[in-house]
């Protein structure tokens, strides 16, 4: 069935009234045709004969058809509003700053162990200058400006909307890394039509006076839409897939274990359900209102069956004869222990990379801006981040997690520790962050000695409570009244870590196919392995054990898996005893059968 999508404004107007054309279902699983006008910011139509175009806009455009209101109360959308649910801890955004050695989870959802962009020192105009090139508008993007000087720099720049194309566009020309380029130079409204390769964007935002007038100003942002992209009717037709598809939703969520030679990337399987042609968007489902599924089993037990058990052993765990969801292969765990089921959740065996006896380094895109093309290419290395690493989550189960460890300057007041801007920071102590040095391990170094000299520079320009103290490496570092430097620990000194679900590992290849020694040894990666504790102060790297961040005592842990040494040993024995015991019990059942015998024919003799 073909649909074309060319409605008077009065049938739209009734649409809106009831359920927009585009959010409604009336049981035909085909894709409409998106042969659309396009309208600008301002709801006028847009023309092939335009002298002066203007960029088109989404949030009228695709909001003819769809309720972009609802649409913006999605997942992806919603990570500035604090009364949306926030769900299992998830990637934060991270701020980075490398002359005050500071790294910095960031989120807007309340997560345990991140800070707003507002306690950070950021406005939402430098969320997005800082976050934009992967991020898919909305949320931070479109909130007006704070600050006089951002709102005549969003006169010239517009707002960053959803940009439903990032998702929803199946045309191969879509160019995710040039609309990050667009958000770089600031060039905000025009970033969705430059990315859909219809239309060349030429200017910079960023590079225009505050004071310029984009209504009466030469020389500002130009767009020219491509030849033939408008029919003899002024429509565009635009290739859309309702269920985005994988190669869009990488751009955003990818990673690159650092360990594995770049050049060696296409030896590396497929997660095993991508394998399987099972798509992204198969199981992180969203309705109109773009609430996406994240794989964890709801408590109420709706969509339960879009989570691993669901999927593989059915939402009461009681799998059919047939098998799981759509067949899926039903794991049997002959021989497992429930304490396992108990302890672990699926991804602990299933996801990620073998656990290795130190962990790795891994990069992911959003935090450091993979998939970038041309001259706005980065190579970041900050912050680090480390995977898999084998913790509890937040339903108490161990799984692998990535891994991040903060660092940055802060007052303490009681047991409460709010961040120092860095701009702040580096207006007090640039004398001594400033400097340029040869960077160690990626990180520009610093001394205890220096660290302390800041402290002394940050406590004597402060007025109010609390105490300044520095965060790095898990450790807390303030000053005595007579100038030593303290370390200690600190909760908001811990990592922030959250789950690595990819790539899935079929069961050939998941822990324990082998044996209980996968895990349980005396020197088990999977307890044992040693995550560096990050820092950029200079000294001898200091790891700890993921036994520790487990939760679990070491000595208990390594005694309980040294009991595994002597399992086989014991078995060994124990089957001989009951053997020795088997012979000992024939013997005198045979002995007792012969005296039978015996009695029986004396008494019939």
């Amino acid at each position: 069935m073909v649909m074309v999508l060319l409605l008077p404004a009065s049938t739209v107007v009734r649409a809106q009234e009831e359920k927009l054309l585009g959010d409604g279902n009336d049981g035909n699983r085909s894709m409409p045709v998106h042969l659309v006008e396009l309208l600008d910011e301002d709801g006028r139509r847009i023309r092939s004969t335009d002298v002066a175009p203007k960029p088109f806009s989404t949030q009228q455009t695709c909001g003819e058809c769809h309720d972009y209101g609802k649409i913006s109360q999605g997942w992806h959308f919603s990570g500035h509003d604090p009364h949306v649910p926030a769900g299992r801890p998830g990637q934060p955004w991270m701020f980075s700053d490398a002359r005050t050695r500071t790294q910095l989870p960031v989120s807007g959802r309340g997560w345990m162990g991140t800070f707003t962009p507002e306690q950070v020192g950021l406005t939402a105009w430098d969320f997005v200058i800082r976050f934009g090139s992967h991020h898919p508008g909305g949320s931070y993007s479109a909130m007006d400006p704070t600050e006089p000087e951002h709102t005549l720099r969003q006169n010239i720049s517009g707002q960053y909307e959803i940009n439903c194309l990032a998702c929803h566009s199946a045309d191969p020309k879509y160019d995710a890394s040039l609309a990050a380029l667009q958000v770089a130079r600031q060039n905000y409204r025009w970033a969705a039509a430059a990315a859909s390769g219809k239309a060349v964007v030429t200017g910079t935002a960023s590079a225009l006076s505050s004071f310029f007038d984009p209504e009466f100003d030469e020389g500002g942002i130009e767009i020219t839409y491509a030849d033939g992209v408008f029919d003899k009717d002024q429509m565009v037709f635009f290739d859309i897939a309702g269920k985005p598809q994988d190669r869009q939703c990488y751009f955003c969520h990818s990673y690159q274990d650092l360990r594995v030679d770049e050049s060696l990337e296409w030896t590396r399987d497929l997660d095993v359900h991508s394998a399987a042609g099972i798509g992204c968007t198969d199981c992180h489902r969203n309705g109109v209102d773009h609430k996406l599924l994240r794989g964890e089993e709801t408590a109420d037990g709706r969509f339960a069956s879009l989570s691993c058990k669901g999927c593989h052993l059915g939402v009461a765990d009681e799998p059919t004869p047939q098998g799981g969801r759509l067949g899926a292969p039903v794991p049997r765990h002959a021989g497992i222990p429930q304490i396992h089921f108990d302890k672990m959740n699926c991804t602990a065996c299933h996801s990620g990379t073998w656990p290795e006896e130190s962990v790795g380094r891994w990069r992911t895109a959003r935090i450091h801006k993979l998939g970038l093309h041309g001259l706005h290419k980065v190579d970041l290395r900050l912050p680090h981040v480390y995977a898999p690493v084998l913790l509890k989550g937040d339903d108490d189960k161990i799984g692998p997690h990535y891994l991040v460890w903060p660092a940055f300057w802060a007052i303490l007041d009681g047991d409460d520790v709010t961040p120092i801007p860095p701009a702040d920071v580096l207006a007090t102590a640039s004398s001594i962050l400033a400097v340029e040095v040869e960077r160690e391990d990626d990180w520009r170094p610093l001394t205890e000695e220096q660290v302390a000299d800041v402290l002394g520079l940050l406590a004597a320009g402060r007025q109010g409570d609390g105490t300044v103290v520095y965060i790095s490496g898990g450790k807390l570092y303030q000053q005595t009244d007579t100038g030593d430097l303290v370390v200690g620990d600190h909760p908001a000194a811990a990592p922030y870590a959250w789950p690595l679900a990819h790539d899935v590992r079929p069961a050939a290849q998941s822990l324990g196919v082998r044996s209980c020694a996968d895990c349980h040894t005396t020197d088990s990666p999977f307890f044992f392995a040693g995550v560096e504790m990050d820092t950029p102060i200079q000294g001898d790297k200091q790891f700890v054990q993921m036994v520790e961040l487990q939760g679990i005592d070491r000595f208990y842990m390594w005694a309980f898996n040294a009991s595994f040494v002597f399992r086989p040993m014991l078995k060994v024995v124990a089957f001989a005893a009951c053997g020795l015991i088997g012979l000992v019990l024939l013997i005198y059942g045979l002995k007792a059968l012969v005296v039978i015998s015996r009695a029986c024919a004396q008494e019939a003799q």
